[in-house]
């Protein structure tokens, strides 16, 4: 290839919800032009910005209609306010605080990425649609070198920026699950067999497939190994897409080795429910909220009040919890050999680009194969040794981020924070924060990509 490399204040890679958090958090307290000053490109391997994956799932959110919508109103930037008279934004009004179908955040997402995407490209940047990040590679003055293949044509180059945000999601493998015992025994290959894992069990052809495997059973059994949101989502899936096949006691067993948590807006609202179960550090000191971070919420927290019959609930017999520990193995090990169906909702690891130093060497990241966020509590992403690496930062599903300081929470939180306000909100001007006020090298103004070449506003390169 020939002629000069584009040259961007900031690059993107990936535009799901998490990717367009830092502009949503800069529209909101208007820093949104002064963020795509330099130019912004953004790297996505779909045919548009703003919905990532979130559009693929069956369930339901963890989030109300009405955090979806303080991505629309309430900013000094106004243009996302226009999305308001939409008739997507005014059903999700209407929505108010309960959960709304994933799907229905997926739309209202690439909405929102329609008008960022208007809004990078008037100020000089590049949506690049239909692309796909290879490589990263990290210049002696810190700027980052991008290599892109363009899906459509196979064309590969190279653009450049001062600093890059990692927003590529967070991924799940059976692999992974050599290494992952439960109950001493590793998930995979030991239950080959009937294994799925949850990321694909909550999409529409992974459901078709556990209705396929319990119709096969006089009596079906499903173990869920996992105590985060995705184990509870799936038990609540399977009962209202499988009702004949978990219509029994015990049809769905939850295996779990922390105790599963209950959010609630108040120690006394918990108390009046006859949730007991908390102490002062699992109660947040600036909201009052008990289990802020840690407890389930909306269709999720339903349904385990209704496990644990609290708030006058009538029982949920379908579906047993099972905990974890030495002295149970024996009967996890009979659950999970029995199960028609076994589930492996054990969270993500971050799907992280391929990076290399100014040598070419690798650069080995913290969290990638460990339990260790891969950043750090300025949403930077962190080499093995635990050392933010310059002006590389990261948000989203598997990063790790762990709230701190005025940000809130309880103490006694163990994790990583994934929700979609959070991102829009404080973690996104935590990164916005830092793209401004990264140490920038100089450099010339922007150049074209390839000779005879240009980008136009979609996205793909035009002759």
């Amino acid at each position: 290839m020939t002629g000069k490399q584009a040259h961007f204040r900031t690059i993107i890679v990936g535009s799901g919800p998490a990717g367009l958090a830092p502009l949503v958090s800069a529209s909101r307290d208007g820093r949104l032009d002064k963020l795509l000053a330099g130019g912004l490109a953004i790297i996505e391997s779909t045919d548009a910005i703003g919905a990532g994956r979130l559009g693929r799932y069956a369930i339901t959110s963890d989030s109300t209609a009405e955090t979806f919508l303080t991505a629309v109103t309430g900013h000094a930037d106004k243009r996302l306010e226009r999305l308001l008279s939409t008739q997507l934004c005014l059903d999700l009004a209407k929505a108010g605080r309960g959960a709304v179908p994933l799907a229905q955040a997926a739309a209202l997402m690439s909405e929102i990425g329609t008008v960022l995407a208007e809004a990078i490209l008037d100020t000089g940047g590049s949506v690049l649609t239909r692309h796909e990040a290879l490589q990263a590679r990290q210049g002696r003055d810190g700027a980052w070198t991008v290599t892109l293949r363009q899906l459509d044509s196979g064309l590969e180059y190279d653009i450049t920026a001062d600093t890059l945000l990692l927003a590529t999601g967070g991924e799940q493998s059976l692999e992974r699950l050599r290494s992952e015992k439960v109950a001493g025994l590793p998930l995979w290959p030991t239950y080959e067999q009937t294994l799925l894992l949850s990321d694909d069990a909550l999409q529409p052809s992974g459901l078709a497939l556990i209705r396929h495997r319990l119709a096969q059973s006089p009596r079906p059994q499903v173990a869920i190994a996992g105590g985060s949101t995705s184990a509870l989502a799936a038990a609540g899936l399977l009962l209202r897409a499988c009702p004949e096949a978990t219509s029994t006691p015990g049809s769905i067993t939850i295996l779990h080795r922390r105790p599963l948590r209950v959010f609630y807006p108040s120690a006394d609202a918990a108390l009046a429910d006859g949730y007991t179960d908390f102490g002062p550090e699992d109660v947040c000191s600036l909201s009052g909220f008990v289990f802020r971070l840690a407890g389930l919420r909306l269709d999720s927290r339903d349904l385990l009040m209704g496990i644990l019959g609290l708030g006058g609930r009538p029982p949920e017999q379908r579906v047993v919890l099972h905990r974890l520990d030495h002295s149970t193995s024996a009967e996890s090990h009979r659950v999970l050999a029995s199960a028609d169906v076994v589930i492996a909702a054990l969270g993500y690891r971050p799907r992280a680009l391929a990076l290399y130093d100014a040598d070419g060497d690798d650069i080995l990241l913290r969290g990638r194969l460990g339990k260790e966020p891969l950043v750090d509590d300025r949403c930077r992403i962190c080499n093995a040794e635990g050392h933010p690496i310059a002006n590389l930062f990261g948000i989203g599903l598997a990063a790790g981020f762990r709230p701190h300081g005025p940000l809130g929470g309880e103490p006694s939180f163990v994790g990583q924070a994934n929700g979609l306000w959070l991102w829009q909100t404080a973690v996104g001007s935590i990164i916005v924060d830092s793209l401004l006020a990264a140490s920038l090298p100089e450099r010339a103004p922007l150049g074209l990509v390839v000779s005879s070449l240009s980008m136009s506003r979609s996205g793909q390169l035009a002759g």
